[in-house]
């Protein structure tokens, strides 16, 4: 299936040729909203507690993470009964000394309890079947007004990360763990290596040095196979363990190994390169509200939905642009919303010819008469992880543009330059191939200009 791709070169497939398939995904598409999971699509409950149920109300979607289609998981008020759902790989792998799992999935908490001391983790990879031994552990726990994420191998007892997660947002989470030398004594019952990443960016396999937690700590985390030879790696479970379980959702489940690090990474192929969005901004010109965005590739691509919501409703289509289908040339696009007599936000949805989608980031417009003066507002979010948006507004017509330099002057990414009519603007900013940092970004036109900071932090 061809993943879509937008704004940001999350992920590339790679270009080495794996020799796997990929060992598991799971998108939930097509399963039956407000209904549970287990019963649907091979999953199977174990267990007297919850289960969890799928949805189809609010999808999560992450740029360069393609989420198939709208349904996803959600995971309600945990219990004191524990449970458990899980799903077992059309083939189990059962050479695991010197191998590498690699799993992948969209992560939205709306709430999480403090969790150090109850202990509960709530996603794992385990042997196949009904069995209840797992591995490569994940947790969250309470911090400060967010959220932040923990691993183990085996122990019940997490290494956290310092990030402080936002609530209500989603994030792709990515979980290593390396099978090394096998055993029940130490050396080998503690030389395993699992690793945790949040939103990891870049073309490659994320290095180990980035990750946000690492579970390599000897003689107090045994490994997965340190208490015995395993039979296989053959289920992705998702637990309730107790009331340190987060409330929230997930999605686009994704289980790839391999002999390396490498290997696995490529089998789980996170994202490939049909469509890499370039810009993409709204302006509201004489009542009307015109789209403007451009991709700088594509692949099989059929074209884009126009959505857009009220603040007070959901994105509803309201037209649609052909796409170009697969081309390497920098491709121009535009929609003009009619007569529009509110605020509204838009965003593209794009559409493969076998069906699959994403969305863009997007971009609010307030509908208003023309703007009396030449301004810039910050951009928003700020500080921002990898994307953020800048709004201006022109009195008059002009050649615009919008130019990121470093904290040395020097021009780093030059976002719009051309003519534009009098109006408002929000133009969405990529910033996945700068370096964490204070930056400066100015506006000229007409010989005016207005310059501000803002802070990409990685």
């Amino acid at each position: 299936m061809m993943k879509n791709y937008f704004l940001s070169i999350l992920f590339l497939l790679l270009a080495s040729a794996s020799n796997f398939g990929q060992t598991f995904s799971d998108d939930f598409t097509g399963l039956t909203v407000a209904t549970n999971l287990a019963g649907q699509s091979n999953w199977i409950k174990g267990g007297s507690g919850p289960d969890v149920t799928i949805d189809n109300t609010t999808p999560l979607t992450y740029e360069g993470y393609s989420s198939g289609g709208a349904e996803y998981v959600v995971m309600g008020t945990p219990t004191g009964t524990s449970s458990r759902v899980y799903k077992t790989f059309a083939t189990p792998v059962t050479s695991l000394v010197n191998t590498t799992f690699y799993y992948s999935f969209l992560l939205n908490v709306s709430s999480a309890a403090d969790n150090v001391s109850t202990k509960n983790y709530f996603m794992s990879l385990g042997v196949s079947g009904a069995s209840t031994s797992y591995g490569a552990k994940l947790f969250t726990t309470a911090n400060g007004a967010g959220y932040s994420m923990g691993l183990s191998k085996t122990t019940n007892t997490a290494v956290y990360g310092t990030t402080v997660l936002e609530f209500n947002k989603t994030y792709v989470i990515v979980v290593r763990y390396t099978f090394n030398a096998t055993g029940t004594v130490a050396p080998e019952k503690y030389d395993d290596e699992a690793y945790l990443w949040v939103n990891p960016q870049g073309a490659t396999e994320p290095l180990t040095s980035t990750a946000e937690c690492t579970a390599v700590v000897a003689g107090t985390d045994t490994d997965f196979d340190g208490y015995g030879a395993l039979a296989d790696v053959g289920n992705f479970v998702w637990h309730n363990r107790g009331l340190g379980n987060p409330v929230g959702a997930f999605d686009a489940l994704r289980v790839g190994y391999g002999a390396s690090s490498a290997d696995a990474w490529t089998d789980l192929n996170p994202g490939a390169l049909p469509v890499e969005m370039a810009t993409f901004s709204a302006n509201s010109v004489n009542g009307d509200v015109e789209l403007v965005w451009q991709t700088a590739t594509e692949k099989n691509n059929n074209g884009f939905n126009i959505e857009r919501k009220s603040a007070s409703g959901e994105f509803v289509k309201i037209g649609f642009v052909k796409g170009n289908g697969t081309t390497s040339e920098l491709s121009s696009y535009s929609f003009t919303d009619k007569n529009v007599k509110e605020n509204y936000s838009y965003r593209l949805k794009q559409i493969d010819f076998d069906g699959t989608f994403a969305y863009s980031n997007i971009v609010n417009v307030s509908a208003s008469t023309l703007p009396t003066t030449f301004a810039m507002a910050q951009n928003f979010p700020n500080p921002f992880n990898p994307s953020t948006s800048i709004s201006y507004s022109l009195p008059q017509p002009g050649v615009v543009t919008l130019i990121i330099f470093n904290t040395l002057g020097q021009k780093v990414k030059e976002v719009v330059n051309g003519f534009q009519e009098a109006g408002s603007y929000t133009v969405s900013l990529n910033a996945s191939d700068l370096s964490s940092g204070n930056y400066i970004y100015n506006v000229s036109v007409n010989g005016q200009s207005i310059s501000k900071k803002m802070l990409l932090l990685k």
